[in-house]
């Protein structure tokens, strides 16, 4: 929350009010900026690409190939109409926007097994889809300055 206090009167403590009380409400370009990481995720699945880096995600080992071969030729992460690129969801509020996933892996397959983990988990690469990209972060930068030029 931000405060801000004014010790003068008169019209310049009303316009700094004014402002104050403008930027403790951002809903509506949070939730740009939501669209424009949900946007970059939805692509990521869709490019199979990372949304930070534009590195493509590595390839689906021949090891689970040959154990799921309904998988060969089949897009990356998104074994079932429900399943994670499905759920992938944007919120906002006043203050925050955010992206993410209610699926219990979610996070091990964006940022990938650890050596320390269980074997079956641990072989599990990193296949990013939350984050943006710097044009990514151009556009989000291009939201709040439009939202501070017409307040």
């Amino acid at each position: 929350m931000s405060t801000i206090s004014v010790l003068t009167q008169g019209n310049a403590a009303q316009v700094l009010a004014e402002i104050a009380d403008k930027f403790n409400d951002l809903s509506d370009p949070m939730n740009e900026i939501a669209a424009i990481m949900e946007g970059a995720s939805e692509d990521a699945f869709a490019e199979e690409r990372s949304p930070v880096t534009g590195e493509p995600w590595p390839t689906l080992s021949e090891n689970y190939l040959k154990n799921n071969p309904k998988r060969v030729g089949g897009q990356m992460l998104q074994v079932s109409a429900g399943g994670l690129a499905a759920s992938i969801a944007a919120d906002s509020g006043k203050l925050w926007a955010e992206i993410g996933s209610n699926k219990p892996y979610a996070a091990i397959h964006n940022y990938g097994g650890q050596p320390d983990m269980a074997p079956g988990p641990a072989a599990i690469p990193q296949r990013e889809y939350l984050g943006v990209s710097t044009e990514d972060e151009s556009d989000i930068l291009a939201v709040l300055e439009s939202f501070l030029l017409e307040n």
